[in-house]
């Protein structure tokens, strides 16, 4: 555990395999709490995702512009359908995919402002994760993910460099090492005719059509 400050609440660490990290992890998230997790690219930085006081703090810990919005994840097709305007044809293709793919969509439900970025679209990802799939499942709603770094300085996949980067003002931080080596999830944006390939990442375009278009 990191050491506290005059007033900082205590950061608690835990290994991924610990049988009590899904445990603790859902219990600070569903207390509204901030964590640190891994993810299926990089490590990501969590919280419910409406939960806009939680947002508000992800915003200021990462001093970030509250514009950008926030990445949402997904356990499944069932939860992305509850939440956003998937079109159906595309939903049984997209949760199959093994990689990750983020899709910018116009939401059913209300989000906060953190999440969206003021703007009429999210964006969300079913993850591919088995972990963050146990967490969602637990959980019982869609969780933030956005890159576990101070804004504007480079992503890392390496533990070492999360404890370094945050030090304090995050409730849990997952450790899991050092994370396979990622180029990010792909993104797509579906609120534009045609769709828009914003960025292949861990997926080539010919993959990615694949999922679009079958």
């Amino acid at each position: 555990m990191s050491q506290p400050g005059n007033h900082e609440k205590l950061t608690e660490i835990i290994k991924e395999n610990d049988p009590l990290a899904l445990d603790r992890v859902s219990a600070c998230l569903t207390g509204g709490g901030v964590i640190i997790y891994p993810t299926e690219t990089l490590y990501g930085i969590g919280c419910l995702a409406f939960n806009q006081e939680a947002c508000r703090r992800i915003v200021r810990i990462k001093r970030r512009s509250g514009q950008k919005g926030l990445i949402v994840l997904i356990r499944d097709e069932e939860m992305l359908d509850r939440h956003f305007h998937v079109p159906s044809e595309l939903l049984e293709r997209y949760s199959r995919s093994q990689k990750p793919l983020t899709l910018i969509l116009h939401p059913k439900s209300a989000f906060p402002e953190e999440v969206s970025g003021g703007r009429d679209s999210v964006a969300a990802r079913i993850s591919p994760s088995s972990f963050v799939k146990e967490i969602l499942s637990r959980v019982g709603e869609p969780i933030t993910s956005t890159s576990a770094n101070i804004s504007g300085r480079e992503n890392s996949n390496r533990f070492a460099d999360i404890r370094r980067d945050f030090p304090s003002g995050i409730d849990v931080i997952v450790d899991s090492g050092t994370l396979p080596p990622s180029m990010g999830s792909a993104i797509v944006n579906l609120t534009t005719t045609p769709p828009q390939i914003i960025r292949e990442g861990d997926l080539s375009a010919t993959e990615i059509e694949k999922i679009l278009h079958g």
